[in-house]
């Protein structure tokens, strides 16, 4: 907003009122002097909630400036005073973090309010409307404009509808019927079973080998053994001698020990590194070795630590994969939950709350065979790590050691963060540069797939992950690339298949050959679906003769009589396509089989000009004459009876 306005200038109020989220029920005489502390570890100044009674509002010069949002007095609206209330009975049972984002993205709607001088908007239900249509029409150029994505849109879209339902609690729908949703893309995009697997023994490799060699305080370099290449760390910022980049001259990974001046001379000519005194290189070297003994000879040194905690965030990234916990609920789980999952012969679930569901109690199960090893190794090396310090949490992030390394203080475990800066740590050391991230969402995806695959029920599924069943489709069912690829490849082996059914009329004579409604058929009323090809969810049927083409025993002659019936079955199927009451059923179910046919036409056309000519005067009398075969004229009546088609 600008700082100045023709009426006066922006100014800090005077006697404005600080409370927390438990102070939010109280009744307040001037809700447009309240601000809202939140902890300040998460933000160290106030929420201005009451700024947002004022349509002219500025920008404090510092960031560190904590008197709240500079107003023009002048520009104050009463009305307004309801919807600071309301806003603030909405933060009730709301976690610190959800006030700070629902209060972020309802700034942002107001902030644009103001500029398109929508002051009484709140007033009603008229101007509400029309704001939300605009709203939205704003929100829709910005993602044609490629500003922002629609994921970012919807989320403030939806703060805009939340707002309206808040001031307009029993006549906010007919409000929001000004303008269409703005749909995002929903849920992360499926990774390839290739790699999630390679994080998955990247992680245990890191979890396992890092966690014994702490533990067990073994010597330098420490050896981290993926699949079939090793890493090798040497205590120092740049000690990784690994296959993706190469390592410093001073470091002889193959031999694991500190190289040798003519080694380090070779070696460094070999990457093209500028020539170096062989005096320098001496008292590198001696550097070097002074650090490799520093390092075996404290069992708490800096490396140690941090080989400590990329372990942690390792075992961190297995349970990410076991349980499939959103965010939120994973940095809930606690010690006292873990330790009871290891020593309860039947208790094998953490538990967390889920706060999008009312605060409903979630559970995750770990696993009597995968998780509980790997959870008992963990507690091990947690204990390491907080050397005799208590810490509430299952996971947390580690801060600050001292210098003798004793942890001195810890932090919340932030998911998203922390996994961010493990892939930072990982890309280009344990894996190649040009891998991919997992993101905490894309994990939760995965198991859902994985479920799928292995056949479990949809309900099995979804109770598995906390969340719905209608959830799970929308977002959670998608095939993995490889289950896609193997689709797609069935699909149109099965559709090559049905061309190559195309036969002259002389070719193949069989007595047992009847006439059917799609074309002819060896074995009538013996139908065989197509060996090894499962593609569809139409099976032959002699009674309703949409599966023929998937049957073994189908033919179609190059002739008028198959090419109508062809044709005739194609238009029916279309017209119940275009009219179901169940588009996305009859897309799954029809949509193949014109597809098919269409490869079966073409084969036909492929024959000889004489028959693509054929092609086309069928083509024309059915579908701009509308004649069809005898049987499907009598099916397609059928269904206009019945309401199915128009």
């Amino acid at each position: 907003m600008s700082p100045l306005n023709s009426q006066g200038q922006l100014m800090h109020r005077a006697n404005t009122k600080i409370i927390t989220l438990n102070e939010v029920l109280q009744e307040f005489a001037e809700p447009e002097l309240i601000q809202v502390q939140l902890s300040r570890r998460l933000l160290k100044k106030p929420l201005d909630l009451g700024s947002l009674a004022y349509s002219s509002r500025g920008r404090n010069v510092a960031c560190q400036d904590d008197r709240g949002t500079p107003v023009l007095i002048s520009s104050f609206i009463e009305s307004r005073r309801e919807l600071i209330v309301r806003l603030l009975l909405s933060f009730v049972g709301l976690r610190e973090t959800s006030v700070l984002l629902w209060f972020k993205k309802t700034e942002m709607f107001i902030d644009w309010l103001d500029t398109q001088e929508y002051r009484e908007i709140f007033g009603g239900e008229i101007q509400a409307q029309k704001a939300y249509r605009d709203y939205t029409a704003y929100l829709n150029h910005r993602i044609k404009m490629q500003e922002i994505s629609p994921v970012t849109a919807s989320g403030y879209q939806r703060a805009a509808t939340r707002l309206i339902e808040l001031l307009f609690p029993e006549r906010f729908h007919y409000i929001l019927l000004a303008a269409v949703k703005i749909v995002a893309r929903r849920g992360a995009a499926v990774r390839s079973n290739a790699n999630v697997k390679l994080y998955k023994d990247v992680f245990l490799s890191i979890a396992q080998i890092g966690s014994d060699f702490v533990l067990r305080n073994k010597p330098y370099p420490c050896v981290v053994s993926v699949r079939d290449y090793e890493v090798v760390m040497f205590p120092s910022t740049c000690g990784a001698v690994t296959p993706f980049r190469n390592a410093v001259p001073i470091y002889n990974g193959r031999e694991r020990r500190i190289a040798t001046v003519e080694e380090y001379k070779d070696f460094a000519q070999k990457i093209g590194r500028r020539k170096s005194r062989e005096s320098n290189i001496v008292r590198a070297i001696q550097s070097a070795e002074a650090k490799l003994i520093n390092a075996n000879n404290n069992d708490r040194h800096w490396h140690r630590l941090y080989m400590a905690e990329l372990a942690a965030k390792a075992y961190a990234g297995l349970f990410l994969l076991i349980t499939g916990a959103t965010p939120a609920e994973f940095a809930q789980f606690t010690y006292r939950d873990a330790l009871e999952v290891e020593r309860s012969p039947l208790k094998k679930e953490l538990s967390a709350v889920k706060f999008r569901a009312g605060g409903k109690t979630t559970l995750y199960n770990i696993g009597q065979k995968n998780g509980l090893p790997l959870l008992k190794d963990y507690l091990k090396l947690r204990d390491w790590i907080l050397n005799g310090r208590h810490a509430e949490q299952l996971f947390f992030s580690t801060s600050v050691f001292d210098d003798a390394g004793v942890l001195i203080g810890f932090n919340d475990f932030k998911v998203s963060e922390i996994m961010s800066k493990l892939y930072r740590s990982i890309s280009g050391v344990f894996v190649g540069s040009s891998v991919p991230n997992l993101s905490a969402r894309e994990m939760r995806k995965n198991k859902s797939v994985g479920q799928h695959s292995a056949g479990l029920s949809l309900a099995t599924v979804a109770q598995s992950l906390n969340h719905t069943e209608a959830m799970n489709i929308s977002t959670y069912a998608e095939a993995s690339p490889e289950q896609q690829d193997a689709e797609f490849s069935r699909f149109w082996k099965s559709v090559r298949l049905a061309a190559s059914m195309v036969l002259e009329r002389g070719e193949y004579v069989s007595d047992n050959r009847v006439s059917v409604a799609a074309g002819h058929c060896d074995r009538f009323k013996h139908p065989k679906p197509i060996s090894d090809i499962k593609a569809t969810m139409l099976e032959p049927n002699c009674s309703t003769q949409y599966g023929c083409l998937y049957c073994t025993y189908y033919a179609c002659h190059a002739d008028e009589e198959d090419l109508h019936k062809l044709m005739s079955l194609q238009y029916v199927i279309n017209a119940v396509r275009a009219t179901a009451s169940d588009p996305s059923h009859a897309e799954v179910l029809y949509k193949e089989l014109s597809i098919r046919i269409e490869f079966v036409i073409d084969a036909l056309c492929r024959r000889s000009e004489s028959i693509k000519s054929l092609v086309e005067t069928v083509k024309y009398k059915v579908f701009n004459n509308g004649v069809l075969t005898p049987f499907w004229e009598r099916r397609l009546s059928r269904y206009e009876s019945m309401g199915v088609v128009f």
